[in-house]
């Protein structure tokens, strides 16, 4: 059964709303000073926490059991995810497309959520009910734009000092 829905993301602070037939169904926010977000889709709530200096991987709470149900680890140099289901299941996430406007999570199989995006908003079409995975693939995609964000930030110094000492 495919389920589609629309989300819009705020620009200054990376939350995101997600509407199913026009009717906002969830939410995803994201803390003040850290990458780690509160999640709500339908009838579920997630907590993902970043793991280590350089986030290169995310552990995600189930809010009503407080069980740890799925591991995200992240490849900078490819720019994917696994996501690790504690049931032993896996599922990729990666772009899409060459500018990152489009990307998928799938276990090539069974599962296949295909996402796009313009500006501050997008569709996503899904061929699961898994929440999990539906809002997981939207929190990788963000922490990938603060990642992004983070190195241009660095690198901006280093460029302007070398154009002035031209």
């Amino acid at each position: 059964m495919a389920k589609f829905i629309n989300w819009k993301s705020n620009w200054f602070n990376s939350n995101f709303e997600l509407f199913v037939d026009g009717i906002q169904q969830g939410a995803i926010k994201f803390s003040s000073w850290t990458s780690n977000a509160e999640t709500v889709f339908e009838d579920k709530n997630y907590l993902f926490t970043n793991v280590g200096f350089w986030q290169s991987k995310t552990n995600v709470i189930d809010r009503k059991t407080n069980e740890l149900v799925a591991i995200i680890t992240y490849d900078s140099w490819k720019s994917s995810a696994i996501i690790i289901m504690i049931s032993g299941e896996q599922y990729e996430w990666k772009p899409t497309s060459f500018w990152k406007s489009e990307w998928i999570v799938s276990n090539y199989k069974d599962a296949n959520i295909v996402y796009s995006s313009s500006s501050k908003s997008g569709s996503i079409s899904s061929d699961t009910d898994n929440s999990l995975l539906i809002i997981a693939g939207l929190f990788i995609k963000q922490i990938y734009n603060k990642k992004a964000a983070a190195m241009i930030a660095c690198f901006m110094p280093i460029m302007a000092a070398m154009m002035a000492r031209n």
